[in-house]
Parts: structure tokens; C-alpha cells; sequence
């Protein structure tokens, strides 16, 4: 059994390694419960989600295609505001 003596306590390496064990193999068993939480929590967002869509196809389709178009407008104006600005300097 080792041990150690510092600041005037008496260490016993064994006995702490043991525990740091412990803590570590418990620390684990944390991670995986939450992960297998999480996982079904994603799992039940995506079928909630696909039955949404499916439940109302075409809305679905005009709201992507909307937000497709707002985004590519506002890309095709900042390419072109940029390069104005440049002119202008």
C-alpha cells in the first residue's frame, strides 16, 4: 500500500485512484443515459415533424419556396450593393 505524506495529511493513492474510478465509471453511465434521452426526444421531434408535413404538403412546399426566394433576393442584393459601393469610393 502506498502512501503519501503531504501538508501534513496521510494519502492513501490506492484508496484514491479507487474513488477517482468511481467517479469517472459514473460520470459515464451519466453520458450514455442522456445521450439515449436525447436520441429518442430526436427521434420523436422528426416524426412529429414528418407528420406535419405530410399533413400539410403544399403549404409546406409554398413556405420553403418563399423562404427560398426572400433569401435569394436578399443574396443577389448584397452582391450587388457591394460591388456599387465600390464604384462610388
Amino acid at each position: 500500500m502506498r502512501q503519501k505524506i503531504g501538508n501534513g495529511h496521510d494519502v492513501d493513492i490506492d484508496t484514491f485512484l479507487e474513488d477517482l474510478r468511481t467517479v469517472v465509471q459514473d460520470g459515464q453511465e451519466l453520458l450514455k443515459a442522456g445521450a439515449g434521452q436525447m436520441k429518442q426526444k430526436a427521434i420523436f421531434g422528426a416524426q412529429t415533424t414528418d407528420r406535419a408535413i405530410r399533413k400539410s404538403l403544399y403549404q409546406t412546399l409554398a413556405i420553403v419556396f418563399g423562404v427560398g426566394l426572400l433569401f435569394g433576393l436578399l443574396a443577389a442584393g448584397c452582391a450587388s450593393g457591394g460591388s456599387e459601393m465600390e464604384e462610388v469610393e
